[in-house]
This record gives structure tokens, C-alpha cells and sequence, in this order.
């Protein structure tokens, strides 16, 4: 899986939040959260057990743009979930605190189901897309692009509205593989 990521986070800050929150992270969710601290996940999928969505970022400690600080633990069945990452529709991704599996719960109906056996073999499930570079060409550089395929004639103010949209949402995103 392809994140990119929010930036690393000290042992001390991960034990911090622990004792603030009262949980006890799962080892190797620990192990994510030192190295990428969460993160975006642009063109990122997965289909497993039955569940198929994507995966619009994963939950960081602190002031990131998705953070672990705004959501709650939830019982589930007798099991203790933390959301760890959301899809585009607000759906969660949910670990398991006692056996650090994955399960995938639908806000709209509350079904819950496991997809993954472990955090590792959830990002092995997922597949993602770099974005495309054409996704941070400048709106001189896309205007200049139309212009040479003689299509210079569709360019509009709505269009570049559409591409400043487009460069600030990619321009800053730099993606790199989730390695645990």
C-alpha cells in the first residue's frame, strides 16, 4: 500500500497518548504509527472477506489531518475496536485491541466484519495507484499541454478552478510503501 505519511512520532508520544486514552496499542500498529504516523492514501483499494472499498487515509497521533485523538474505542461483539482509517464514505477501519485483526465496519447499516487477520496482511491486501504526475502539472504547464493538442479552445476559468483544486490536493502528497 502506498501511503503518504504524516510525519514519524517518538515512543514517548505513542506511550502518551496510550495512558491519556486508556488502550494499549497492538505491537505492530504501534510499529505503523512510529514510522508514518498515519497518512493519506490516494488511489488506494481493497477487496478482502467479502469487503470491497477504498482506503481514503489512515488515522495519526496529533495535530495531523486525520487523528487518532477525534475518535473512540468501541465494543463490538465483546471485542474492543479502535478505528485506525476511514474510506471515502466514512466508513471505518477498525483494529482489534486483542488481536490486533482488522474489520471493516459500515456506518450506515453498523455491520461489522473482520477482513484481515493482522495489519500487515491488510496492507498486502490493499492496491494503490501513484498518483498521476499530470495531477500536479501547473495550470500554465496543462494550459500549454492543450494548446500543443490543438485543444486550446476548451480551456475556461471553471477548468482551471478545477485544476488549482486538483495541484492543492496532490501537490504536497509524496507516496512511499507501507513497510512493517
Amino acid at each position: 500500500m502506498l501511503i503518504s505519511k504524516f510525519g514519524t512520532i517518538s515512543e514517548d508520544a505513542i506511550s502518551e497518548y496510550e495512558d491519556v486514552c486508556g488502550v494499549k496499542l497492538p505491537e505492530m500498529y504501534r510499529c505503523f504509527i512510529e514510522k508514518y504516523n498515519g497518512g493519506e492514501t490516494p488511489n488506494t483499494n481493497f477487496n478482502m472477506n467479502g469487503v470491497s472499498s477504498d482506503v481514503k487515509g489512515m488515522y495519526g497521533i496529533g495535530k495531523v489531518k486525520f487523528s487518532l485523538n477525534t475518535v473512540c474505542t468501541e465494543e463490538i461483539q465483546g471485542t474492543s475496536y479502535l478505528p485506525i482509517g476511514m474510506d471515502s464514505f466514512g466508513n471505518d477501519i477498525l483494529i482489534s485491541l486483542s488481536d490486533g485483526s482488522i474489520a471493516f465496519k459500515e456506518h450506515e447499516n453498523g455491520q461489522c466484519r473482520k477482513i484481515a487477520t493482522s495489519l500487515k496482511e491488510f496492507f498486502n491486501g490493499c492496491t494503490s495507484q501513484p498518483i498521476n504526475k499530470s495531477a500536479i502539472k501547473s495550470v500554465n504547464e496543462r494550459e500549454r499541454d492543450l494548446i500543443a493538442r490543438g485543444r486550446g479552445e476548451v480551456i475556461t476559468d471553471a477548468l482551471r478552478d478545477m485544476w488549482r483544486v486538483e495541484i492543492n490536493r496532490y501537490g504536497a502528497i509524496s507516496q512511499e510503501e507501507v513497510i512493517l
